[in-house]
């Protein structure tokens, strides 16, 4: 089960620092390598210096549909689980 990550507060958090943040929060190179993939480039579809509070979930839903809606089921179900482990 992931643990919860503490994203900063006091300022405007943007996608790419809370992606980021997950990312640095992962313990295994292999786990970063995988999920950076999903993770970073839904973050510069959303954009990356938007306001992480002004990103609705369908939005990431979209995303995930428009990037790799046509993908395999694996590569599907891997860029999906990414996201799934940062939201």
């Amino acid at each position: 089960m992931s643990a919860v990550v503490r994203l900063p507060t006091g300022k405007a958090l943007t996608v790419r620092a809370a992606a980021d943040t997950f990312l640095d929060s992962l313990g295994n190179p292999n786990t970063v390598r995988n999920y950076a993939i999903g993770v970073g480039k839904t973050a510069a579809r959303l954009g990356e210096v938007r306001p992480l509070a002004s990103v609705a979930d369908e939005e990431i839903g979209e995303a995930l549909e428009t990037m790799w809606g046509t993908a395999a089921v694996n590569t599907w179900n891997a860029r999906r689980a990414s996201l799934v482990g940062s939201r």
